[in-house]
């Protein structure tokens, strides 16, 4: 009998301060409207639409031929509000402003919806007019598009684990899949429909395999086994979508741990 146990990290919108305007922003893990007094976000812009560039070739007739296309990379600008009664107060603002926010490469949440998170990296701070009560942008580039829900874990026991229907819209490979089998074998598989990887070695009853889809390696015990791993594709096309159902080649314990893609 296959026994499993699902967990939700999300982060939960009820947390949030009841003072914070709706679309507040958290940066690298720093509410701004928390820590900066005088601080007020007011509207954001660039969450709900993407751009997409198309590679196309020109034909002797009308129009031109697709050939390939990608999704480009997100542009978030935040309108903002700074109030304060004194330069050495509103130096001191922007200086806390820029300390936070000079950082490159980090998560970004709303508090409207804090489930989607971007990485991103601030590119322009910009005043309207350099008073002490003035309204800016911040420009930030996420060179990912996508937002990414917080860690989804399913953990459990059994060979198997199916997704839930619902919620897995785009391709994406899951962060990690780790497995102890529950007694020694020569080999394993770990499958999902036709995407399979194969470890073609003896792996000892309640050893640690890792496979890592960010670092693109296989571990067992702390030691690297990508030579003797056998792919049908790239680690990189283990895509999961709604409802598949990730199959292990054998009994015992396994973790594993995805982030869903929004758009």
């Amino acid at each position: 009998m296959v026994m499993y146990g699902f967990t939700n990290l999300d982060i939960n919108p009820s947390i949030n301060s009841p003072t914070r305007p709706v679309e507040a922003i958290n940066y690298g893990g720093h509410w701004l409207d928390d820590e900066i007094t005088g601080y007020t976000t007011l509207v954001v812009s660039g969450r709900y639409t993407f751009s997409r560039k198309i590679n196309d070739a020109d034909l002797t007739g009308d129009g031109n031929m697709y050939l390939s296309s990608k999704l480009e990379r997100r542009v978030i600008e935040v309108k903002f509000l700074i109030k304060t009664e004194s330069i050495v107060e509103y130096n001191r603002q922007m200086e806390q402003l820029n300390i936070i926010l000079s950082k490159p490469h980090q998560r970004l949440y709303f508090a409207d919806y804090p489930e989607a998170v971007y990485t991103g990296t601030v590119t322009e701070i910009k005043m309207e007019n350099d008073i002490l009560n003035d309204v800016g942008t911040i420009t930030i580039e996420c060179s990912d598009p996508f937002a990414y829900s917080n860690d989804q874990i399913a953990s459990g026991t059994g060979n198997s684990f199916q997704f839930p229907n619902t919620g897995i819209n785009y391709g994406q490979t899951p962060e990690t899949i780790i497995f102890n089998p529950s007694a020694d074998i020569g080999s394993l598989t770990v499958s999902n429909g036709d995407k399979k990887i194969e470890i073609n070695q003896g792996i000892t009853a309640n050893a640690k395999v890792l496979i890592d889809f960010n670092a693109l390696d296989v571990v067992i015990n702390e030691v690297s086994t990508l030579m003797n791993v056998t792919l049908d594709s790239n680690l990189g096309d283990f895509y999961i979508k709604d409802g598949n159902t990730i199959r292990f080649s054998t009994n015992g314990k396994y973790e594993i741990r995805y982030r869903v893609k929004k758009l």
